[in-house]
């Protein structure tokens, strides 16, 4: 069986005698290292593209009359009505959403998020 054509190529430059080389071969061990490294490593596959995470696009979208009440989800708080900008991002599913204002009263429901946000609009009528 004949040796592997790449090596018995190798083989020849290193022993200097192929008739097409010109300038003399290298006797760097460095370089006679990597050629035999690269000679025996089978090639590398290629990459797998990297998962990319989808950003939220479903929660509420909540239009808070006054817009200085507090939200709360499930307990906790998620700031002021006016910093939270057009979407509070939730995952999908029932959530406990409150909204309080001091001198007003606490507006409660039980909130379904689908796969599209859930637009809310709540207006807080003043306590006696």
């Amino acid at each position: 069986m004949p040796p592997h054509p790449r090596r018995l190529l190798i083989a020849l430059l290193l022993a200097g005698t192929c008739a097409c080389a010109r300038a003399p071969v290298s006797r760097d061990v460095e370089a006679l290292a990597a050629l035999r490294v690269e000679a025996i490593r089978p090639p590398m596959p290629a990459p797998r593209a990297a998962r990319v995470e989808l950003p939220v696009t479903t929660g509420l979208r909540l239009d808070v009359l006054p817009d200085g009440a507090h939200v709360f989800v499930d307990g906790r708080a998620m700031g002021l009505a006016r910093h939270l900008g057009t979407l509070l991002p939730l995952s999908p599913g029932v959530h406990q959403v409150s909204v309080r204002l001091e001198g007003h009263a606490t507006w409660r429901a039980e909130v379904m998020v689908g796969d599209r946000p859930e637009p809310i609009q709540v207006t807080l009528t003043a306590s006696p």
